[in-house]
C-alpha cells in the first residue's frame, strides 16, 4: 500500500491518497482509515468490496475536518491509474467547491483541479521517473 498526502495552502484542506494495495492485506487499515472520514462500518465494507476490483476508486469527503480521501485501487495500466484518479479529483473538487461556495464554472474551481493534478504529478508520477 502506498500513501501521500496532500496539504492546502493555509491548511484550508487535506488530501490523503492511498493506492497501489490490496484490500485482503490491508482491509483493517483501510476500514478504519474510511471511518475515521465519517464513514459507517457497513458503508467502509461495501466500499472495500467495491475496491477489491481491478481499476475502481472512491473518494471520501469530510467537510468537518475539511479532509478528503482517495482511494486507487490496483489497475491494469498505467493510463487506467491516471483515468482513475482523474476521475477521483473531480468529487473531491465538488467537495471543497461546495464546502467555500466556488461557482463550478469559475477560475477558481479550475485552478482547484490543476491543483490536485499537479501536486499528485509532484509526489507519485515524478518520483518513478
Amino acid at each position: 500500500m502506498k500513501q501521500t498526502y496532500i496539504k492546502f495552502p493555509n491548511n484550508e484542506w487535506g488530501v490523503v491518497i492511498v493506492y497501489d494495495f490490496n484490500v485482503e492485506d490491508e482491509y483493517e487499515i483501510l476500514q478504519e482509515q474510511m471511518q475515521s472520514f465519517g464513514m459507517n462500518i457497513r458503508n467502509a465494507q461495501k466500499a472495500l468490496n467495491i475496491l477489491s476490483n481491478y481499476n475502481t476508486g472512491m473518494a471520501i469527503s469530510n467537510t468537518t475536518l475539511k479532509m478528503s480521501a482517495i482511494y486507487i485501487s490496483k489497475t491494469t495500466s498505467i493510463s487506467q491509474f491516471w483515468d482513475t484518479i482523474t476521475h477521483e479529483i473531480a468529487h473531491v473538487c465538488t467537495a471543497i467547491i461546495d464546502t467555500y461556495n466556488v461557482n463550478y464554472d469559475s477560475e477558481d474551481a479550475a485552478y482547484l483541479a490543476g491543483f490536485l493534478m499537479r501536486q499528485i504529478v509532484e509526489k507519485i508520477a515524478k518520483p518513478c521517473w
